[in-house]
């Protein structure tokens, strides 16, 4: 081919690129202004753009794809995804609702938790006598009855707000296995168990926990779908009941740990007139 064609095919070529590009620009603004018009407006920008030209072809084999594919990413922009927080999509998974697939709990973490609980040798007990405190204005002094026509006898923090009347000859639980202690000069050999209720601008409510009217003296109370433990440790630490004490909650008007029902042989052990949440000990 003579050197001017030569010059006149690659203008014709430099010429179709040229007007390739200005279709493309003027494809993008259209885009912009007629968004849901994309697809539409994409089809025509690739018909109108003059790719199919053999002299385009010869400048560049691969300009009709490329032109072809950037019209098709611009008609559909790919959005990139949003980094979301992790409270965010916690609350998207909330108001989906919860998963119907149960929780899996652990048989091992359950039984470490009875395990737990079963150290602590917890009785039906009968106040026998009540006595206000020589010198501790908030103490009384009782005779409580155990297994065996034991006598235990429990300095109990009751005073203010249950009356001697009313703890009198009631059946109560006791746990008998903590270390004795002096309170105000008197030794305390057990603790009767009670719920109370810290409810912010009103007054402390206290009451004891209840075992089912028909109980024996000397049953022992333990987990419900458990038995009575045979072997409760002799003494039981401090740390121990530690580990014990905040697990103990009222929940429904019954004596609860962790969740699980505290009963005996005849029922279940009742705090009623506290609301859900109180602690026990």
């Amino acid at each position: 081919m003579p050197l001017q064609e030569k010059d006149r095919s690659a203008a014709v070529g430099s010429s179709a690129i040229d007007d390739a590009i200005l279709h493309l620009d003027s494809i993008i603004a259209h885009l912009k202004d007629a968004a849901l018009k994309q697809s539409n407006v994409a089809s025509r920008a690739f018909d109108l753009a003059p790719t199919n030209g053999p002299a385009l072809q010869a400048k560049n084999p691969n300009a009709c794809g490329e032109l072809k594919q950037a019209v098709s990413n611009m008609a559909s922009p790919e959005i990139p995804k949003k980094n979301i927080p992790k409270s965010e999509r916690a609350s998207e998974k909330l108001e989906k609702g919860p998963s119907n697939a149960a929780p899996k709990v652990s048989s091992s973490f359950a039984a470490e938790k009875s395990e737990l609980f079963d150290k602590a040798h917890i009785q039906v007990g009968l106040v026998l006598s009540v006595e206000d405190h020589p010198v501790a204005e908030k103490l009384y002094v009782c005779k409580v009855e155990v297994a065996n026509k034991e006598l235990r006898q429990v300095v109990a923090g009751l005073r203010k707000f249950i009356s001697k009347s009313e703890l009198l000859g009631k059946k109560v639980c006791v746990i008998l296995n903590l270390k004795p202690a002096k309170l105000a000069g008197q030794v305390s050999e057990a603790m009767i168990l009670a719920g109370d209720s810290h409810v912010p601008d009103t007054q402390e409510v206290v009451k004891v926990l209840e075992p089912p009217s028909n109980s024996s003296i000397g049953d022992q109370i333990y987990l419900q779908g458990g038995t009575a433990s045979a072997n409760p440790a002799k003494q039981l630490s401090s740390k121990i009941w530690e580990k014990i004490v905040p697990l103990l909650k009222v929940v429904g008007g019954f004596a609860t740990f962790d969740g699980t029902l505290l009963v005996n042989s005849t029922g279940a052990v009742r705090v009623d007139g506290l609301p859900d949440g109180s602690g026990i000990h």
